[in-house]
């Protein structure tokens, strides 16, 4: 996968991220635990995650290439 196309995903993936986790503060679907439970474990660390790819990609494709 060249370096375009995994920006393009990863950020596609981070705004998709960032719309699930604002549905959820700003939605009234605040009260499900199944709902909250699934952004506090899995969404927020992909979007947190995804962020950090995006803003440091050279130096991890760099990291990547040396292992």
């Amino acid at each position: 996968m060249s370096n375009k196309r995994l920006r393009q995903v990863t950020r596609i993936l981070h705004i998709l991220e960032a719309i699930v986790l604002g549905a959820f503060i700003y939605g009234p679907w605040g009260d499900g635990s199944l709902l909250e439970a699934s952004i506090q474990y899995f969404f927020f660390p992909a979007l947190a995650i995804s962020g950090i790819v995006l803003w440091q990609q050279p130096r991890i494709m760099k990291w990547f290439k040396r292992s």
